[in-house]
């Protein structure tokens, strides 16, 4: 690589960094614990590879050989992983409220403004919630409420519950929630909103 090269291998270093800098720790720790999930996104978004003709081409990565797809089957792929269908059950307001057991759809909305409970808004209309936060009797996990609270937004707070952190000795945060150990995920979820990686 060129001097030119490398000045501009520089210029994308800079970029990145100062992307990284606006994300929430939740976001950074997600990211540092899943490279691949990086390279897919930059290949979703045209950057990393070009066709035959140098026009911008997607790229599955990962596996053993990197496989290039047309923009069609990209968009067909990344719809099913980021469907309600996908490997994580995302359940609809509907849905939730009779899982719970509550009389209304409108008490799944308090409890998700009060940040009983993780959801976000799904790809069609109306909020999605992880099938994941819910403990056997199908009631909220002991403790939920003491982190959904403390991120911007409900994607993010199930990114960082979800996400295998050395903070928790490789664990991730629900797991432990589901063990009981409630004040072992709220302090963490407290020091790494503050910014505290120890």
């Amino acid at each position: 690589m060129g001097r030119a090269g490398e000045e501009k291998v520089r210029g994308l270093e800079g970029v990145l960094h100062e992307a990284a800098g606006r994300l929430s720790p939740a976001h950074v720790a997600a990211l540092v614990a899943r490279p691949d999930a990086v390279r897919s996104a930059l290949a979703a978004a045209d950057v990393l590879t070009l066709d035959d003709a140098g026009r911008p081409a997607l790229e599955i990565v990962g596996g053993d050989r990197p496989r290039r797809v047309d923009g069609k089957v990209a968009a067909e792929r990344l719809a099913a992983r980021t469907s309600e269908s996908a490997p994580e059950t995302l359940l609809t307001s509907d849905e939730l409220t009779a899982r719970i057991g509550l009389n209304t759809r409108q008490s799944v909305h308090d409890w998700l403004k009060r940040g009983r409970i993780v959801g976000w808004r799904g790809a069609r209309r109306g909020h999605v919630f992880p099938a994941g936060q819910l403990d056997k009797r199908g009631r909220p996990l002991n403790g939920l409420d003491r982190v959904a609270g403390l991120f911007d937004d409900g994607y993010a707070a199930w990114v960082w519950l979800t996400t295998e952190l050395s903070s928790l000795d490789g664990a991730p945060p629900l797991t432990l929630l589901a063990g009981g150990e409630v004040d072992r995920v709220a302090k963490t979820a407290e020091g790494d909103r503050q910014g505290d990686f120890a």
